[in-house]
């Protein structure tokens, strides 16, 4: 079984992706981090040297080479709803991570600057992807406070499925 997370940069994808991983027993795959080993440069370095699109398409192989057997939890990058067939590639459930973009803002103070959020504001983007979200998500759960919390809606949801 894949569990997919998506949604806004900041949104909490990684943070949720562990500690589920760790509490259902699942192996944890960054995908930001598959394609940066794969490419041997980081996120940023693709955007400044090859652009979106090329990230994108680096972002899909990522996504056709997971592993086709096995139980992972999977931290999206916040722009892969932003291609189409990236939906029919997570082979999985999928979880949109709704977080409210104070909240987002104030967890990215102390992060490392995020390529697109150079040149676009957050606000901006989530008008951008905040549908796409939607379409792609088999589940919407709010990601705003504890992170025990969302990690526990998942697994309710996971058992009632």
């Amino acid at each position: 079984m894949k569990i997919f997370l998506i949604g806004m940069p900041g949104s909490g994808k990684t943070t949720i992706a562990k500690n589920l991983a760790k509490d259902l027993g699942y192996q944890y795959i960054d995908l930001d981090g598959l394609i940066e080993k794969e490419a041997l440069m980081f996120i940023e370095e693709i955007f400044e040297n090859y652009g979106e699109k090329k990230f994108r398409l680096l972002e899909s192989d990522a996504l056709r080479n997971l592993p086709e057997t096995g139980d992972y939890v999977i931290a999206c990058g916040g722009g892969v709803v932003t291609v189409k067939k990236n939906k029919e590639l997570m082979n999985g459930i999928k979880f949109y991570l709704d977080t409210e973009i104070d909240v987002i803002k104030k967890r990215l103070e102390s992060d490392y600057h995020r390529p697109l959020l150079k040149i676009k504001t957050l606000e901006q983007l989530f008008d951008e992807r905040y549908f796409q979200y939607q379409d792609f998500a088999d589940a919407v759960v709010s990601n705003n406070y504890d992170v025990e919390m969302t990690v526990k809606v998942i697994k309710n949801f996971m058992k009632m499925r």
